[in-house]
């Protein structure tokens, strides 16, 4: 008769807190992680733990540490590992806020017919006002990146959900009007223009 072979991930381990002082390991994203080299051990397992702390750390000046000297050594590398991570995190923000800055810009340049190259005008205003505002968050803005490759491709996926989201309202229109218009640009070359209006169901109104 087969037996059933046991998957440790079904065990659901616990981490036990006492391991953070004796094996100076944390739990970090649902993985146990030490203190001292930041390794991930992949299980939640006292033997496992232990032995990366003695194979790993064996002749270090942890070992011979006191309960009490541990305890202290391990809330001074907690500190050091919650400093990392809040940086990143705080990276990752001003990372996500400088793209969206971008997408407003993008955005204000195609509905106000502008040249696409006028994003680096914009962001040369930024700059210089920031130096009389706000010089201490200039590198903030210097992130934000308006250059005319950026721009192109942001108004890209600006119309692309732009589209997506009239496609699935045009599916629940009850009734919707269409009007045309055909004009020349500067390049002599011809843009179509098209104005739908649809009601839905609820009687709300779509225009784009």
């Amino acid at each position: 008769m087969a037996t059933k072979k046991r998957k440790v991930d079904s065990e659901c381990r616990a981490f036990n807190y006492e391991w953070t002082w004796k094996y100076f390991f944390t739990v970090v994203k649902d993985k146990p992680v030490c203190l001292i080299c930041n390794e991930a051990v992949a299980v939640f397992k006292e033997y496992n733990i232990s032995r990366h702390f003695t194979s790993k750390h064996k002749n270090s000046n942890y070992e011979a540490m006191s309960e009490h000297e541990r305890k202290q050594n391990v809330e001074s590398l907690c500190k050091k590992l919650s400093g990392r991570q809040n940086f990143f995190k705080k990276v990752n923000t001003i990372q996500e806020a400088a793209t969206h800055a971008s997408y407003i810009v993008a955005y204000n340049i195609v509905k106000n017919n502008k040249a696409l190259s006028d994003g680096e005008f914009v962001k040369q205003c930024m700059l210089q006002v920031c130096d009389v505002l706000c010089p201490d968050k200039k590198n903030n803005f210097q992130t934000v990146s308006l250059s005319r490759k950026t721009v192109t491709s942001r108004i890209e996926a600006i119309d692309k959900n732009l589209t997506s989201q009239l496609e699935s309202k045009i599916g629940q229109f009850k009734f919707c009007s269409i009007a045309m218009n055909e004009s020349t640009d500067i390049n002599d070359t011809a843009q179509l223009v098209l104005f739908i209006r649809g009601v839905d169901e609820n009687f709300e109104i779509t225009e784009n």
